[in-house]
């Protein structure tokens, strides 16, 4: 009888153990999903002036508690374009993080010129994390 109740309490332990990191894992996916947001926000809306996308700029743009270690390079994908110029963003990679809340999140984006002219590929990776859990989502999109 001893061996079922422990048995049952491990079981419950276990289970309860189990949906505490549910909570986490939820909190870290919105962490993720707050960057990608925050990309798309910066390359939509915040757009210098003459330029074709805002991305390019968020570095300048960013608040620094927003984007820590932020940095942009030319893309270490071939394909022509002229890298990260803020007027005409086409061949880039930029990667920075940021936290709120005890969360956090870890952005990596690549805008990379298609093999069809004049068509671009922007990607974005982005991993959060809460407590010890760390979830990371996709995004691609094609924009001419």
């Amino acid at each position: 009888m001893l061996a079922i109740v422990l048995s049952i309490s491990v079981i419950l332990y276990s289970e309860v153990k189990i949906i505490s990191n549910i909570g986490n894992s939820v909190s870290a996916f919105y962490s993720a999903q707050t960057g990608a947001e925050e990309v798309l926000y910066f390359d939509r809306k915040v757009i210098p002036n003459g330029g074709n996308r805002g991305i390019c700029s968020i570095c300048a743009t960013c608040d620094s508690g927003d984007c820590m270690s932020c940095s942009a390079s030319t893309s270490i994908l071939e394909g022509g374009g002229t890298g990260c110029d803020a007027q005409n963003c086409t061949n880039c990679q930029i990667k920075y993080n940021s936290s709120f809340n005890d969360r956090t999140y870890f952005i990596n984006v690549i805008v990379t010129p298609d093999n069809e002219p004049g068509v671009y590929i922007f990607n974005i990776k982005s991993k959060g994390g809460y407590k010890n859990s760390f979830r990371s989502l996709e995004l691609n999109s094609v924009s001419e």
